[in-house]
């Protein structure tokens, strides 16, 4: 008789079922992927409705029991919770079984995890590109990583751990980056966190009056203002020197176009205009 074949992420534990980890759940067990998805929340409602969706097989509020049985460990919390969330798993994870996050910051959370002292355990920092402004497992979708990039930081040298966590997101659909944890804040700051400042400056500058006057294009620029405030103050502050950085890179360009408009020069404004949009017609 043939042996069964087992799912080869094994058993894997989701902190944080919301939209990403529901996503993930989702995503794994549509695919056939994991032998078993357990999910680890503070709240009771929440899991019984990641349960009810498809997105967990069984689902605790206690992390250690949670994270002792898997074989991968995926932090879907906030990028201010991680860190907590790994002090608890590590000590209680099994010989081999590898740590990864979704956390839209880097350096910090690698620092924090690598000062939680365990060889046995490999941690694969991650974070899939594939956010929206809604949030909780209800905005959970199976498909939600496909054609997406997925950007991997690890710390230090585990080539099997990276193995298993490529195949794990590529199984979702998604396409793979490697960055150092400071290029990915660098990269992040700017094609990420500070679209979130300017889509939320250019709400407040236009206000509430003029906001019944507005077309498709402002609505598009400004979709992710209405992304939960607590999650990104938490990623901005994370991240606040680099954030400060390209807001000053962003200032130096801003000022460029004030001047040209302040001075009437229309060859340098539309010279400017065109650069743009060569370089948005690229993507």
């Amino acid at each position: 008789m043939a042996r069964k074949k087992t799912n080869r992420l094994g058993i894997v534990c989701i902190v944080g079922p919301g939209l990403i980890g529901g996503s993930i759940g989702l995503g794994l067990k549509k695919k056939g992927l994991a032998e078993l998805v357990i999910g680890v929340g503070r709240r009771s409602p929440s899991l019984t409705k990641a349960l009810k969706l498809g997105a967990i097989d069984r689902a605790t509020q206690d992390i250690e029991k949670g994270a002792g049985d898997a074989d991968i460990v995926i932090l879907c919390t906030s990028v201010r919770l991680i860190p907590q969330m790994a002090a608890k798993a590590v000590p209680v994870m099994k010989r081999g079984a590898i740590l990864t996050d979704v956390g839209s910051t880097k350096q910090h959370i690698v620092k924090c995890i690598q000062d939680i002292k365990r060889k046995d355990i490999p941690f694969i920092g991650g974070h899939p590109i594939a956010g929206s402004e809604r949030r909780g497992i209800e905005a959970a979708k199976a498909d939600l990583f496909e054609g997406r990039l997925c950007i991997l930081t690890p710390a230090g040298r585990n080539a099997g751990a990276l193995r298993t966590i490529k195949a794990l997101w590529q199984g979702l659909g998604a396409k793979i980056s490697i960055l150092s944890p400071d290029e990915h804040d660098r990269t992040l700051a700017a094609t990420s966190h500070l679209p979130l400042i300017l889509a939320a400056s250019l709400v407040s500058t236009v206000g509430a009056k003029r906001l019944p006057y507005t077309g498709p294009g402002f609505r598009d620029m400004t979709r992710i203002a209405s992304s939960d405030p607590e999650l990104w103050c938490d990623i901005l502050l994370q991240n606040r020197r680099k954030v400060l950085d390209a807001l000053k890179l962003f200032q130096k360009e801003l000022s460029h176009i004030e001047s040209a408009i302040y001075g009437e020069r229309q060859a340098r404004l539309s010279s400017q205009l065109m650069r743009a949009k060569r370089l948005r017609d690229a993507l």
